[in-house]
């Protein structure tokens, strides 16, 4: 009996969680992820996107804050890259 309240319990836990999960991953109202390029209802992005999503790329590289990346920093911007266009080719095929 008290595993299936134990069980109950976790069940009812599930909605709360994936809501909570889901406010936090939104933010705050008009703000996105940067890590995402936001599109336009027919699935374009505006130049503005485009720059501040790689902006927010350079920056996640540039380690040591200096405003230039150097050739370790780079390696990893190029994975980086990658891993974000095998993304969207799984999306887009």
């Amino acid at each position: 009996m008290r595993h299936k309240r134990k069980a109950g319990c976790m069940l009812a836990m599930v909605p709360f969680l994936m809501a909570t999960v889901s406010l936090a991953a939104s933010g705050a109202e008009g703000e996105h992820d940067p890590s995402v390029m936001k599109r336009e209802h027919d699935g374009s992005v505006t130049k503005k996107e485009f720059l501040k999503h790689h902006e927010w790329m350079f920056d996640q590289q540039d380690k040591n804050k200096n405003g230039s990346l150097e050739v370790e920093e780079m390696k990893g911007f190029h994975k980086m890259v990658n891993k974000m266009h095998e993304r969207f080719e799984q999306q887009f095929p």
